[in-house]
């Protein structure tokens, strides 16, 4: 099983000080921002407590991130004391009278803990056995005596029964598992599994419903349907993936049309709401795509069977039939609750190929029967791309690294090319989502959209310094419209301030969220935006399936519900935990591998600057790594935060976009960090492992 482009722009918040290694990932991915903040809880001031969640620091202070989506305030360390990273608070915030335009927290009262366990180290120290957690902004803890005998040195789990504050000095709690030890296969995905609470098996009552499913649907299930199974329809997909939740087809019509089908696995038909089924979808909100492994929103008797397109047998779909004039204009759309037949299971590489005229012998005889079709769609997603970029939509098209693991073991690290065959798929699906949008506001229908609103001012200054201390042109550009920001990208586009640029504007933008009102989608340059086209593995596209059969059926629609608020937060909230725990798996293989490669020599970019030295990309493998100030034996240097670089006594200076060579001196894998020295010409000695 493997997760399709999510056609999202998500974004991690990002605070002060300095940087961690930034994640290159695409404009409808996985990615850095500063937050979501468009007001300031100055406005929401007296005896009222805006409730929200810490963001701890190692250093001892935190951030108050207020549920409403406004403005995160400062929190002071004397506020810290017993609170822990993710908990659940009510805040009284201020204005900082120190710092102008800054909010500060007063006084925290705690709602909830995030933590019901820790995920650590156990070592003893004087008759004692303690946990060092993973995750360093928590504190040390005591193993309490148990059923389970620590095995000093081994990851383990804790389970929480003594928190840390009013007086007392390290939280405390029982083993409640053994993951093994550090680096053994397997263990590093466990331990993020169970940090961040994933479950790992779905309740009794949930494999109960699962299990009166048939394993296919039947002509009784299809009634009332339009039947479309001999259509020309196929997947595309990567080459490992199992759970196939859209397909596409797409009819020549008179005067040149074109009529796009994307059908969409029907998970409402078999998911009802109130169900242990949809309860449990609802509380996972999402399928957890790790470096090595997948934990579905859904059983997989539905996620890889009964709801999976799969080729040659029928499935139920929901259908968005998008109209598109030669030119890639749209004509009309129209909803319907489909049957279809996937004719073919497409894989990205083998009909990009085929596309290109480089297929094997074997591969073209499995895709000539869709020869036209395939040329077809590949100019429709041209045409439809050419509407959307005029309309401000951004693409950064950072290339994507992923661990490569076999027999459990990271063997190496690899930059996955992105090919003209996602965009086909992308394009096609973020058309769909937003026809889906644009049809239940126009009926004023509830449901969740999906938002990503302009930056402000406050939220470019890192961009707008970058720009101006580099002298990269960028006057007339008004970098908080799509537009302004799609021209600034594209101005240095093959040059050497892509990658610095397109980081910085993916840092500069908001949080993209679900939420009951429609604020369109800045990053796709789009009015109305919604996910629909993969409910097997996201629960609000769940959610937008129901309200798109009800809003076909009822031409008034009911009130707003609170509850959808709820939703909406809770969608979310989920989003960004699953998005950390996926970034971690992935960084630590990576890490992992890069154990293997201490004392090797790679050519390098440096990607940030900071007052404490550089973040350096490996070019071979896309792995970051830190090169602290003290590494570099050139000169003394000092960090200029008005001109972004490092400048030496001795006239040398080091900048952003910057070449050089650099040895893996140190890899942590507590901190999660590379250490790299700078090699000189004369040292440089041996050559990068391919």
């Amino acid at each position: 099983m493997s997760k399709k482009h999510s056609h999202k722009n998500s974004n991690s918040r990002k605070r002060k000080g300095p940087r961690p290694p930034r994640q290159h990932q695409g404009p409808h991915s996985r990615h850095h921002s500063k937050g979501h903040k468009p007001s300031g809880p100055s406005q929401k001031k007296g005896a009222h407590l805006l409730e929200g969640r810490v963001q701890a620091n190692e250093k001892g202070f935190g951030f108050f991130i207020p549920a409403d989506g406004s403005e995160d305030a400062f929190v002071p360390p004397r506020l810290m004391n017993g609170i822990i990273d993710g908990d659940l608070v009510k805040a009284d915030v201020r204005i900082d009278s120190y710092k102008p335009g800054k909010f500060i927290v007063e006084s925290l009262e705690l709602v909830k803990r995030s933590h019901n366990t820790v995920v650590g180290t156990l070592f003893n120290e004087q008759g004692q056995t303690f946990l060092k957690p993973d995750d360093t902004r928590l504190p040390v803890a005591k193993v309490e005596k148990g059923p389970i005998p620590p095995v000093e040195g081994q990851k383990a789990v804790l389970r929480i029964s003594q928190w840390p504050g009013e007086g007392r000095r390290l939280m405390a709690g029982r083993l409640e598992e053994l993951l093994g030890f550090p680096g053994a296969p397997g263990v590093d995905i466990k331990s993020v599994i169970r940090k961040y609470e994933w479950p790992e098996s779905f309740p009794q009552s949930v494999m109960d419903q699962v299990a009166r499913f048939p394993a296919d649907p039947g002509p009784e299930d299809w009634e009332g349907r339009m039947d479309l199974r001999h259509l020309p329809i196929l997947t595309i997909d990567g080459k490992d993936a199992k759970d196939f939740d859209d397909a596409i087809s797409l009819e020549r019509l008179a005067n040149g049309r074109l009529r796009l089908g994307v059908h969409i696995a029907d998970v409402s038909h078999y998911v009802s709401e109130g169900t242990p089924l949809d309860v449990e979808a609802f509380a996972r909100s999402t399928s957890l795509y790790l470096a090595d492994r997948v934990l579905p929103m859904l059983p997989q008797a539905l996620s890889d069977g009964l709801c999976s397109l799969r080729e040659g047998v029928p499935r139920l779909t929901v259908s968005a039939f998008l109209t598109y004039t030669a030119q890639g204009q749209l004509q009309g759309t129209e909803f319907r609750n489909t049957v279809i037949q996937s004719g073919r299971r497409g894989i990205y590489e083998e009909v990009q190929a085929f596309l290109d005229g480089k297929a094997t012998p074997e591969i073209k005889s499995k895709y000539e029967p869709f020869a036209a079709t395939l040329q077809d769609m590949l100019h429709l997603s041209r045409a439809i791309r050419k509407e959307r970029e005029r309309k401000g939509s951004l693409d950064f098209d950072f290339p994507e690294v992923r661990a490569i693991i076999e027999n459990g073991k990271i063997v190496g690290v690899q930059q996955k090319e992105r090919l003209e065959t996602h965009r086909l798929i992308e394009d096609f699906m973020v058309s769909a989502n937003e026809a889906v949008a644009t049809f239940l506001d126009g009926k004023n229908f509830p449901t969740l959209y999906r938002i990503h609103e302009p930056p402000e001012a406050r939220d470019l200054e890192d961009l707008t310094t970058f720009l101006d201390a580099y002298h990269i042109p960028h006057k007339g550009l008004d970098l908080s419209t799509p537009q302004g920001m799609q021209k600034l990208i594209r101005s240095v586009q093959g040059g050497p301030w892509q990658a610095p640029v397109s980081t910085l504007s993916l840092r500069s933008l908001k949080l993209a969220v679900y939420a009951t009102r429609n604020a369109g989608h800045f990053g796709l340059g789009l009015d109305s935006y919604c996910h629909f086209t993969s409910p097997i593995r996201r629960y609000p596209d769940l959610i937008v399936h129901r309200s798109l059969k009800k809003a076909r059926l009822q031409s008034t629609p009911p009130p707003k519900s609170r509850h959808l608020d709820k939703m909406a937060l809770q969608t979310s909230e989920q989003e960004r935990k699953a998005e950390k725990a996926e970034r971690e798996s992935q960084r630590i293989l990576q890490l992992r591998f890069m154990e293997g490669q201490v004392g090797r020599t790679f050519p390098g970019t440096v990607r940030h600057l900071t007052a404490h030295g550089a973040f350096v990309e490996l070019e071979a493998l896309g792995v970051e790594g830190f090169l602290p100030m003290e590494s570099l034996t050139d000169d003394l240097y000092t960090f200029n935060e008005g001109s972004l670089s490092l400048n030496g006594k001795r006239s040398r200076r080091i900048l952003i976009g910057d070449k050089m060579t650099v040895s893996v001196a140190n890899v942590d894998m507590v901190l999660q960090r590379m250490t790299l020295t700078r090699i000189y010409e004369r040292e440089s000695t041996n050559t990068p492992k391919p």
